[in-house]
């Protein structure tokens, strides 16, 4: 890691990423913005140019582009404040803290990218949990150490981590302070996620409305004798929605399947 950067994070208390992660990290943004795009598009044919062909009413285009410039808003808003780090003053030597992270990577499944006296990554990999996986990071300081962790900007645009970001902090401070007041590490009972928990169907109640609306505005899209742009962003909101549909649809059905075999 660019020491420079380290400074920069330091100084700002905010993660920065490089030009391939901050497309993936904001990528639900950018094709919430890249359905607007053409939604604009059509409203400055209707009242510009006066080639517009569609058949949407002005009312109609109007109504679709405060839903998605709604959704650009919230999106960019979450994304932005994720990218926040997370503060934490206490005074700490290399070992403890090596000790911390050792617990923290045999609970979660860590894998440790980088490890020297001021920078700290890891990366906790996708496991049908419900997240495509997260980035740590800790920047270690005098007598404090920022900390931070996003859906895995390497991999799959995520808006959601199903509570793995807030987990992998949590469990991480929770370590760190048992090592410093000499806790020995637990020995836990490793039990099966409850995909049914209150947060997880609070989660599908936002979630499956939403893909549903997208898969059927998409269909819409496609559908109507629009322009090719209007059908590309049509075809991309079904690509996006049902691709989140079957991995969460799957991973209860895997879960459902684990626990109904025997043993269980």
């Amino acid at each position: 890691m660019n020491r420079d950067w380290i400074e920069v994070m330091m100084k700002n208390k905010r993660l920065k990423l490089n030009t391939t992660q901050i497309l993936t990290h904001y990528g639900i943004v950018l094709f919430l913005l890249f359905i607007v795009s053409f939604t604009v598009w059509s409203l400055v044919e209707m009242y510009v140019t006066d080639t517009y062909t569609g058949v949407r009413t002005a009312n109609e285009l109007i109504s679709t582009l405060s839903v998605f410039l709604l959704l650009v808003i919230l999106s960019a808003f979450v994304q932005h404040r994720r990218l926040k780090f997370k503060e934490i003053n206490v005074t700490f030597t290399e070992e403890q803290f090596q000790e911390a992270v050792e617990r923290t990577a045999n609970e979660l499944e860590w894998r440790i990218d980088r490890d020297n006296e001021t920078f700290f990554r890891a990366y906790r990999p996708w496991n049908w949990t419900g997240s495509w996986g997260e980035m740590i990071t800790i920047i270690k300081g005098k007598n404090r150490f920022l900390i931070n962790s996003i859906c895995n900007p390497d991999s799959i645009s995520s808006l959601a981590s199903y509570g793995w970001n807030r987990k992998n902090v949590q469990t991480f401070l929770k370590n760190m302070n048992d090592v410093l007041n000499n806790k020995p590490a637990e020995v836990k009972i490793v039990r099966a996620n409850n995909e049914w928990s209150i947060k997880g169907i609070i989660t599908r109640l936002l979630a499956y409305p939403f893909c549903f609306f997208l898969i059927v505005s998409g269909i819409y899209m496609v559908f109507q004798p629009l322009t090719i742009g209007t059908i590309i962003a049509g075809l991309g909101a079904i690509a996006v929605a049902s691709t989140y549909l079957y991995a969460d649809i799957k991973i209860l059905i895997t879960k459902n399947d684990n626990q109904k075999s025997p043993g269980h």
